[in-house]
């Protein structure tokens, strides 16, 4: 985050703080769960294979939501996915993150003062449990990391209802 200044409250669904991923890639364990990493820095390669057999790589990676995504659900995914330059756009976030150098990318680190929820899907396949809590260095204000037993990467989607009522609880006090 360059400007965290500017937020209030942060909440954080399945996303591991960049210092704790970057620590995360060093283990093979997060290594392995994390190769599409290095598979969308390959030049021009990613945006051909994403795009193939309409959409199957993207597609592939939300099996784990329980419940499934529902046809028209999917249908709305790739309709986002189909954009000009979505797809570049998705996969590039990936290549900054391999492509910054280790030591520009920790200079470039902000401390996020804001209080600060992390809800954590304990099934996600793509990152470990052990990334879900940023160090407290980082985000002094750490108000909790909420840890959703049942639910993949996509909380979200996995655990809907619970996801709302926490955001909600976390996000009232700002709006008085």
């Amino acid at each position: 985050m360059n400007h965290p200044e500017v937020v209030e409250r942060l909440a954080i669904l399945n996303a591991a703080h960049p210092r704790k991923l970057s620590q995360g890639l060093h283990h093979p364990g997060q290594l392995r769960r994390s190769w599409y990493f290095f598979f969308f820095d390959l030049p021009d390669l990613p945006e051909s294979v994403v795009h193939a057999n309409h959409w199957h790589f993207f597609r592939h990676f939300l099996h784990d939501a329980h419940p499934a995504y529902t046809p028209e659900e999917m249908d709305r995914y790739i309709a986002a996915w189909s954009q000009p330059g979505a797809a570049t756009g998705m996969i590039n976030y990936y290549r900054s993150s391999v492509r910054t150098p280790p030591k520009q990318a920790e200079e470039a680190i902000r401390q996020v003062k804001a209080p600060t929820l992390v809800i954590w899907g304990q099934r996600d396949r793509y990152l470990g449990e052990d990334l879900a809590e940023p160090e407290h260095d980082g985000v002094p204000n750490l108000d909790r990391v909420e840890r959703l037993p049942d639910a993949s990467h996509w909380v979200h989607h996995d655990e809907a209802e619970r996801v709302n009522q926490v955001l909600t609880e976390f996000f009232a006090p700002a709006k008085n």
